[in-house]
């Protein structure tokens, strides 16, 4: 379960950087829906799809694609 979504203009409205990491093999979502959508309503996203992993999998399958984008968005330009 999860709290209420952020309304569309409060995410537009948003001017600091954001890492949104999206499995590319979750059941809950579609990746691309996901990271097009993002890209339309927050204006300083980064995004990236992490292949072959799921959604409840994503911390534990793929921590060297994780902490490189990590650390590569909070090193900044």
């Amino acid at each position: 379960m999860t709290g209420p979504r952020p309304a569309p203009d409060a995410l537009r409205a948003l001017r600091v950087p954001v890492l949104l990491l999206v499995a590319a093999n979750s059941r809950t979502h579609d990746s691309t829906q996901v990271t097009d959508r993002a890209a339309a309503l927050l204006p300083r996203v980064e995004t990236a799809v992490l292949p072959e992993v799921s959604h409840h999998a994503l911390p534990g399958a793929a921590p060297d694609a994780l902490t490189r984008h990590l650390i590569g968005f909070l090193s900044g330009p």
